[in-house]
Formats: C-alpha cells, sequence, structure tokens
C-alpha cells in the first residue's frame, strides 16, 4: 500500500490543481470558442503532428478533457517532451511505482488513459491492455495510436525497418482482435478506429522512411457490464475414447472404437474451461454418454460425487444423459459402480468387463427457436407424408 496510496493520494492532489489551473493552462481561441494547445507546447514526436488538429476538431474536448488522464510513455524518445494536455500525468518507467506494465492508481479512477506509439513495443499487450481499462472509470476512455503496417513499417512481416524494438505490426483489424482478446464483451464500447494518414508522403518509397502521419487511432469508451453474459455457442464437444482430454480410472486401453471397464469400479475425469462450464449450464444444453454393456449390468453413475442414474441397462450403443448441474470448472469425475461386473470375459480372457465407453459428449443446442422450427418442420412433413 505504502507507494501505490502515496502515488494515488499526490496524483488525485496534482489533477486537482491542474483543474483549477485548466483556464489559465488551456488557451481558448475567443473567435471560435476552439481550444487551442498553449504556446510552446511540445508533446511527443508523433502526438505534436495532430494535436493542434485535435484542439481544433473538438478532439481534446470530447476524449481529454477531463481532471484525471494518464499519458503512458509520453516521452517515447524526446526527454523533453510533455504529457497530451496540460493536466495529464506523464507515465514512464521513472514513474513511481510503475513497473512497465501495473499502474500505482486505483481502480475506476481516470477519465482518460492516452498512449502514443508505445502499445508496439509491449511483449504482454493483453495484461496492459487490462491495466488501462482497470483504471478508467464507467464513460472513461482509451485512446490507442500506434505505427500503421502499410503507412509505417511498408512490410508484410517484422522487423521493423525503423525501429527495431517494434514486437509486432499493427492493421486496424489486428490492433482490435488485441483488444477483443484483451477485454471482456460489453466491458467497453468502440467509439473511434481510423487509419490517421494526415499529410502522409505516399509518393516515398518503402526503403526510405515516410512523412506526415502513419498511425492508426483508436478510442475505447469503458462501459458499465451488463448483469448477463455472453453464452458461447458450443456444439458437439466430443471427447471420446482416443480423446487426450479423457483420464482413464479402470478402463482398459483402446480397441476398436471403444474402452471396456476392468472390475467393479470405473471412472473418467475431464477438464473444462470457465467458457465450457457456462455454455452447458445453459439452456438447451446436455453431456451425454454413450455405452455397450457385457450383458445385464446394474449400473450407479455418479459426477463430482453427487448420483446422476442408478439402474439396469443391457444392450449396445446406450445413450446415457447426464444432467449438467453438476459440472465444474477444471477437473470433472464420472464415477460407475458396476456390482456385476464379476465374471471373465472368456476362458482366456480374464478380464471383469462391465460397460463399454464409444463417446462421451457435450451437446449445446444453438437456441430453443431453432430447436422449435425444427420440430416443427419434422412434424410438418410427417402430417405431408402420412398414409390416410
Amino acid at each position: 500500500m505504502g507507494i501505490a496510496a502515496n502515488v494515488i493520494e499526490d496524483t488525485q492532489s496534482r489533477s486537482l490543481a491542474s483543474n483549477r489551473q485548466f483556464d489559465q493552462t488551456h488557451p481558448v481561441n475567443e473567435s471560435a470558442k476552439i481550444p487551442v494547445p498553449p504556446e510552446g507546447f511540445a508533446v511527443g514526436t508523433e502526438s505534436s503532428k495532430t494535436i493542434a488538429a485535435k484542439y481544433q476538431n473538438g478532439f481534446v474536448s470530447r476524449y481529454l478533457s477531463g481532471a484525471n488522464i494518464l499519458d503512458i510513455g509520453y516521452r517515447g524518445y524526446l526527454r523533453q517532451a510533455i504529457p497530451i494536455v496540460p493536466q495529464a500525468i506523464g507515465i514512464d518507467l521513472e514513474y513511481p511505482g510503475y513497473d512497465g506494465k501495473t499502474l500505482p492508481f486505483a481502480d475506476n479512477t481516470q477519465d482518460a488513459v492516452y498512449s502514443s506509439h508505445c502499445l508496439e513495443h509491449i511483449d504482454d499487450y493483453v495484461s496492459v491492455l487490462r491495466e488501462w481499462h482497470r483504471v478508467l472509470r464507467i464513460g472513461g476512455f482509451m485512446i490507442i495510436s500506434v505505427p500503421h503496417q502499410f503507412l509505417y513499417e511498408k512490410k508484410f512481416a517484422p522487423p521493423s525497418r525503423w525501429n527495431w524494438d517494434h514486437k509486432r505490426f499493427y492493421t486496424p483489424a489486428s490492433l482490435m482482435a488485441e483488444v477483443e482478446e484483451a477485454l471482456a464483451p460489453n466491458t467497453y464500447r468502440l467509439r473511434q478506429l481510423i487509419d490517421n494518414d494526415q499529410h502522409f508522403t505516399y509518393g516515398i518509397p518503402p526503403e526510405h522512411h515516410s512523412g506526415g502521419s502513419y498511425e492508426i487511432e483508436m478510442v475505447l469508451e469503458k462501459i458499465r457490464e451488463p448483469t448477463w453474459k455472453i453464452i458461447p455457442e458450443l456444439v458437439n464437444v466430443d471427447i471420446g475414447p482416443k480423446s487426450g482430454r479423457i483420464t482413464w480410472i479402470g478402463f482398459g486401453p483402446y480397441e476398436s472404437g471403444l474402452r471396456w471397464s476392468d472390475g467393479t469400479l470405473a471412472a473418467i475425469q475431464f477438464p473444462l474451461t470457465d467458457t465450457d462450464v457456462k455454455a452447458m449450464k445453459s439452456a438447451y444444453s446436455r453431456v451425454s454418454i454413450t455405452i455397450d454393456t457385457f450383458g445385464k449390468q446394474r449400473i450407479s453413475m455418479s459426477l463430482n460425487s453427487t448420483l446422476v442414474c442408478k439402474k439396469t441397462f443391457n444392450g449396445w450403443g446406450l445413450v446415457l444423459d447426464i444432467p449438467t448441474s453438476n459440472l465444474q470448472s477444471g477437473l470433472n469425475t464420472l464415477e460407475f459402480l458396476l456390482p456385476d461386473a464379476t465374471r471373465a470375459a472368456s476362458d482366456s480372457d480374464l478380464r471383469r468387463p462391465g460397460i463399454a465407453v464409444r463417446n462421451v459428449q457435450l451437446l449445446r443446442f444453438p437456441g430453443r427457436d431453432r430447436f422449435l422450427l425444427r420440430e416443427k418442420f419434422r412434424k410438418t412433413v410427417a402430417r405431408l407424408f402420412k398414409r390416410p
């Protein structure tokens, strides 16, 4: 708490003071009532190309007018650079409590996080994007600019011609893909995504450094996450007898498309992710296991120590439904008690088979509407072809 708490308190004090002085340090063009950058306002190299336009077109007043703003990597290679707006706090590796990834600020405290030509230098972009999102308040903005692959790099793959430290190349699509990988759905909205080619020198060939702006600019707004969640479409996940996802206990080796149990106790174990479990616990989902029996078999089946089936079976290709309510994230155990599996398979095969597992399937139907439509179609066809 020590350093981080002091930094947070100091940050809040500095932000309030900056806000009180905003009118003096943030002059306004009286004729047009448009804010203009203060005289001699030397922001970073890339930001300096568009800062005047950002004041004039309302970008600053729309996204960068709050009291609490962080400018991540604001200096770049220009030691004398200052943050993007006067009230912003410049963050670099020399900032107290900042390790290049974790920001020493409380959750939901910042009006904006601004970063120009910094993300491409960071290996762990997922953690960093989540961290920037964490400190934003609801309604706050994350503003990210990165060099454009086809304007700055002018190459299909790394390394960069112009900066050896660039970890990745970016297009608008790849930048958006990183955001979608890092942030949960419906915790943000995309407000702007543009190719910024202001004054770009299209006549300069790839072997020479371009002039003008050559970046992608993105603005995200942090929103309050709704109470409902996105349910993934999980359809027919087969974890059958050859799958590496299953651990077989009390079963013999795979043979001819199945595995036979050997003795009165057997179990299968399989892992599930949080996503799998959420999908399987939603409506119209089921788990099924297809088995053969060695003659008539009494079967008691438990899922994660909860009895889900107790019945006598006799046959081949039997499909047993397993309730999904007892599935859990992590390792799941399906246990079989087979009291009739006591006799040898034959005089020459001393194994005591009870059941053979053909497959275990996790099924999620696409939705009730499609299910009902399918049933309606089936009944209509049956009626049309029904003999008088």
